[in-house]
């Protein structure tokens, strides 16, 4: 697992940093649609395969896209999701269609001259057996090439409920940007949910929690600043964080991402 980037980044790379950072959440349709792209991809990168052997490579005027093609039931074990009804098999099905509703990638070449194009032209979802449905999927060259930053692990890929979907999508696009220094915002985060002391007690620890998987695969340094709104600033490591450290009166975690040299 890794969010781990590299030095030198491709053209490509920053194309899609730059296409998430940019992503606006209004509404928990837009979180669902952006965690849906994450968790996507991330299981795309673990079929591990090899574009030039593996998939059927097309080309729409100057845009090159990547065939993908995998049986729902590997989807669904790598997302550890369990389907016991009819109805949730088929929310899982319309899942892929959602996909097709993110917004276009831009290139920029200009104040005049841009290409757009959207980043799933093709979904189809069959089960021609009778027995097993078979996705297949056309994925812009850019984001099926693109290994940073969503070599996530299990805990990242599974939501559990509103508030943890939420928390997820907010620290993994905090995560998604050029910067060594990534900033969580946790103001706009807590001003966006409305619950009790327990549940905010356990959404506090799942903080601690994502925070510590991020320390023990060696994606961000230990120690984080802390921003009050008052803006006053507070510095602590994350191996000794608890939940009294997280309050409504943060404005923003800094964390700072560890650079993997190229082997």
């Amino acid at each position: 697992m890794g969010f781990q980037r590299r030095h030198h980044q491709l053209v490509t790379r920053s194309l899609v940093i730059s296409y998430l950072e940019n992503q606006v959440i209004k509404n928990q349709e837009e979180e669902e649609r952006l965690f849906h792209l994450l968790q996507f991809l991330s299981f795309v990168k673990s079929l591990k395969l090899n574009p030039l052997k593996d998939c059927q490579k097309h080309r729409i005027k100057k845009q090159f896209y990547y065939c993908l093609k995998f049986p729902l039931s590997q989807f669904v074990k790598f997302t550890g999701m369990k389907l016991s009804h009819q109805s949730e098999r088929e929310k899982l099905i319309f899942y892929f269609y959602q996909l097709q509703k993110l917004d276009p990638i831009v290139k920029v070449f200009s104040n005049m001259a841009f290409r757009s194009y959207v980043c799933f032209p093709y979904v189809d979802c069959a089960n021609p057996s009778g027995k097993s449905w078979v996705i297949e999927v056309l994925a812009a060259e850019e984001l099926f090439c693109f290994p940073y930053p969503f070599q996530l692990s299990k805990s990242f890929l599974r939501s559990g409920s509103k508030n943890d979907l939420r928390l997820k999508v907010r620290l993994m696009k905090s995560l998604a940007v050029s910067d060594q220094k990534k900033r969580l915002y946790l103001e706009e985060f807590f001003n966006t949910i409305n619950v009790r002391n327990d549940p905010l007690n356990q959404i506090k620890k799942n903080i601690i929690q994502l925070l510590s998987e991020l320390i023990e695969n060696k994606i961000i340094q230990n120690e984080v600043e802390v921003v009050l709104k008052s803006g006053k600033k507070k510095y602590h490591l994350i191996k000794n964080l608890t939940t009294s450290d997280i309050t409504r009166r943060i404005k923003y975690i800094q964390l700072h991402e560890i650079l993997q040299k190229i082997v």
